[in-house]
């Protein structure tokens, strides 16, 4: 039976997926690191992995892919299975006639295997070099993001808002996938998941160390696939495609190696490069709250880092599915200084061991 009354089979139907920043890895030039990044997804690509995510930041080395979509064009050309999608394209800071055009170029580049992932933005830093306050993200999403969908859905753009009107744009560059490609949304925001249930999209909960406990995460499954459901019923799902069950999962840092000492010791420099540059732009703006250090013994007893042998990653993977209640987990590979071929060992344990001990841990927890 299902671990909770009311679930369905497809809501623990379990699958993985990669999450990248493509951030800086010291002494390397950005083109070295999008060669290594390219040589892990074609690791990745053989199977094992659904989708591979790649977030959008600007003016920090944690993110060397400001422009996502760029990137996951080379991608769609050195892959030919897993789906690429962009985790977030931050939607307030396009001009929404050009973000439609390159989402349909994607697609058809890739195939059909583009999934989109939208969001506001989540640093106030990112949004002011763009000339805009969090508010102003929030309201340009919010008008945005239903011309995109209209756009994406009819092939024909209309610009939307008081300085909107003249003549619709005929889109000569549809999306491939009909009646658009499947939609995701990230948040650490327990408060925006009724919503995001009802309009059923595929939502990444938590990141890494800023993961709530897996008691949150259970909590917020439930209640996500209960609005879900009650949408459905009713044909009020707004963003979800007919008839698929949305993906509900969360996001970690995996470091998996033969033994847990020598992941363990893999892991603290790497780590603290990454660390490094994920808070970059909080520690020059003077954020000692964001900016500060972390304590990584912390993060690994709280389960926020999987990192051992694959036994040990396959347990922690296992109490996520099982107790957050989790229908996806999506992990980075690649972070910090971590050497490419450390992060291509670790991919492949993950794929050829952990995945499908986790599998059958799973079945039996559901059976």
């Amino acid at each position: 039976m299902s671990p909770h009354p009311g679930a369905t089979d497809a809501e623990h139907d379990i699958a993985f997926g990669l999450f990248d920043w493509i951030d800086a890895a010291p002494g390397k030039s950005p083109g070295d690191v999008y060669e290594d990044r390219l040589r892990l997804l074609s690791e990745a690509d053989r199977g094992g992995f659904t989708t591979y995510h790649l977030a959008e930041h600007h003016g920090t080395p944690l993110g060397l892919a400001p422009s996502p979509a760029l990137f996951l064009a080379a991608a769609a050309q050195a892959t030919e299975r897993i789906r690429l999608a962009p985790t977030t394209f931050i939607v307030p800071l396009y001009d929404p006639l050009r973000l439609v055009q390159e989402i349909g170029m994607l697609d058809q580049l890739s195939g059909g295997r583009l999934e989109i992932g939208v969001g506001k933005g989540s640093s106030p830093h990112e949004a002011a070099m763009y000339g805009l306050t969090p508010p102003q993200t929030a309201d340009r999403f919010e008008e945005l993001m239903p011309a995109i969908l209209e756009a994406l859905e009819a092939g024909v753009f209309r610009r939307p808002g008081p300085d909107g009107g003249g003549e619709p744009v005929p889109l000569h560059v549809p999306v491939r996938q009909r009646p658009h490609p499947p939609l995701w949304y990230p948040t650490s925001n327990p408060d925006s998941i009724p919503r995001l249930g009802q309009q059923g999209y595929n939502v990444i909960f938590g990141f890494g160390f800023f993961s709530p406990p897996l008691a949150v995460v259970q909590q917020q499954s439930r209640l996500f696939f209960e609005r879900f459901r009650e949408a459905s019923e009713s044909g009020e799902v707004r963003y979800g495609l007919p008839g698929v069950t949305p993906r509900f999962g969360l996001m970690r840092h995996v470091l998996v190696a033969p033994t847990d000492d020598e992941a363990l010791a893999l892991l603290r420099p790497a780590f603290a490069d990454h660390h490094s540059s994920f808070t970059h732009l909080w520690r020059r703006h003077g954020d000692e709250r964001r900016g500060g250090p972390v304590d990584v013994d912390q993060l690994l007893a709280e389960g926020k880092l999987y990192v051992g042998s694959p036994e040990t990653v396959a347990r922690q993977v296992a109490e996520a599915v099982t107790v957050g209640e989790v229908n996806y987990v999506a992990g980075s590979f690649a972070w910090g200084s971590l050497e490419p071929e450390t992060s291509l060992r670790s991919l492949r344990l993950f794929r050829d061991e952990v995945i499908p001990a986790v599998r059958g841990v799973a079945v039996a927890a559901g059976s």
